[in-house]
């Protein structure tokens, strides 16, 4: 196995992107979204195209981030970030299901064909599969943590007699059809062209931040970069988003933000109204139409992405793991960095 690496810029990126990824599954591994991510990143955050080659034939790809950070103001590193910058501003749009683009290659070969020059390979959010069991050899391996990815089975979902409530706890289908009583007939929009998108958009935007700000938090929209990476997404790449309205009684219960891609929802993110009723659930009603209205047109997957959120695992029908791993080049500061770390849970216990 070698390596060759291109500047993302170059031509030849897209030309062996597309070729790479016609079994791809993952939405944040396409070509629209890695163009998309691209040309959006100032030219300083670039990254670089790494080829893996069996010979002369490539099998696998990924974009490589290139930074040198300084942990605990006296720890540097020069890391490698596996579709992500490293920079915390321009990272927050959380690429879930990483991995690399074409066929699996284990963590040992993916390290072993990598060039020098690095201290620390940072692999966000991958899939539990992506590269085996996480070990290489000569290397320092951390799992830094683990988050489960719950998940709605959609074939199970138009095979289940009773449809997708039937699939659900008791409780949480009690939830919501307590909560469908209360607000009445339900209406769901799908928006159908980009106009329609954009003004579902700018209400969940308006209805996110105002939840978040009332509980002394930014949101997520509060960047202006992000914002405005979603709104041109959406502009650009109108096949690749689904925005769902929920309404009842003439107002707004709920909004969402999709990817759909190759049978695959990934719910990413979310604008719900307050009601004063503790007993409307507006998150779980207008997932629960989502869900349907997914399962409906045939897709497999509806997927809730990363998080310890608990509707999530109430709507969910399964679960699969995403792991945030850390490779280590074996450099005495890191030893001296993970000595210290257990020193202080050890006073902190």
């Amino acid at each position: 196995m070698n390596v060759e690496l291109i500047e993302s810029c170059d031509h030849r990126a897209t030309m062996l992107w597309q070729k790479l990824e016609a079994t791809n599954t993952c939405y944040f591994l396409s070509c629209g979204w890695i163009e998309h991510w691209l040309a959006a990143l100032p030219r300083s955050h670039a990254p670089v195209l790494a080829v893996f080659r069996d010979g002369d034939a490539a099998v696998a790809a990924g974009m490589f981030g290139r930074r040198r950070v300084v942990r605990h103001h006296v720890v540097p590193s020069r890391a490698w970030f596996l579709h992500a910058t490293g920079d915390p501003r321009f990272d927050e749009v959380c690429v879930e299901h990483n991995g690399l683009v074409g066929a699996r290659i284990p963590l040992a070969a993916l390290v072993a064909a990598l060039p020098d020059g690095w201290d620390e390979l940072v692999l966000p959010a991958t899939d539990r599969e992506a590269f085996g069991v996480p070990m290489a050899e000569g290397v320092r391996v951390h799992v830094d943590r683990e988050v489960a990815s719950p998940f709605v089975d959609l074939r199970r979902v138009r095979e289940a007699a009773g449809g997708y409530l039937g699939l659900l706890g008791p409780p949480t289908r009690a939830q919501i059809r307590r909560a469908r009583r209360a607000l009445g007939e339900l209406a769901v929009e799908i928006a159908s062209d980009t106009p329609h998108a954009l003004d579902i958009f700018g209400e969940l935007v308006e209805l996110h931040q105002q939840a978040w700000t009332a509980r002394g938090e930014p949101g997520a929209f509060a960047d202006t970069w992000f914002r405005d990476f979603h709104r041109t997404l959406i502009e650009h790449r109108p096949d690749d988003v689904e925005l769902v309205r929920v309404r009842a009684g003439g107002r707004t219960v709920g909004c969402l933000y999709n990817f759909v891609y190759r049978g695959r929802v990934l719910f990413y993110q979310s604008g719900l109204a307050h009601f004063d009723d503790p007993h409307i659930k507006p998150g779980l009603v207008a997932h629960a139409a989502a869900i349907a209205n997914a399962a409906a047109r045939g897709d497999d997957i509806y997927d809730f992405l990363g998080g310890d959120g608990r509707y999530k695992h109430q709507l969910a029908t399964a679960q699969t793991l995403l792991r945030w791993i850390r490779v280590q080049q074996p450099r005495v500061r890191f030893a001296v960095e993970d000595r210290l770390r257990e020193w202080k849970h050890a006073l902190a216990r």
